[in-house]
């Protein structure tokens, strides 16, 4: 009877560690979708395609794909229509925001810390 219990508490122990990984990896990816929805959406659309030749496509996107570095910058600077972002929400959710595109609608790109924009200013 002592096995048995042992045996459920291990499980237990298990399920609970992986479901923290898990969870912990979520939050990150859903903040960066939440802020990209709040703050890029209306012109990039939801689904990263844009609006052809007014809003370029962030999914598929050659910029995108490329470095983190260049997508921060664009953020910081603007460009074209895009406004700069500097100044008007952190660092932090800039990373976050780059690092959702950079691994949404099949893109895949490194990620890119709060530090390392804040660096380019």
């Amino acid at each position: 009877m002592p096995q048995v219990n042992t045996t459920r508490l291990s499980l237990l122990f298990l399920s609970f560690v992986f479901c923290s990984l898990l969870s912990s990896a979520a939050p990150a990816q859903d903040e960066g979708e939440q802020l990209f929805l709040n703050n890029c959406a209306e012109c990039h659309q939801r689904d990263g395609k844009g609006i052809a030749n007014i809003y370029p496509a962030l999914a598929d996107s050659e910029v995108v794909r490329g470095s983190g570095v260049d997508v921060a910058l664009v953020m910081l600077i603007g460009r074209g229509e895009m406004p700069s972002f500097s100044g008007s929400i952190t660092f932090e959710d800039m990373a976050d925001i780059i690092n959702y595109v950079r691994n949404a609608w099949g893109n895949s790109g490194e990620e890119i810390t709060a530090q390392r924009i804040a660096n380019l200013q």
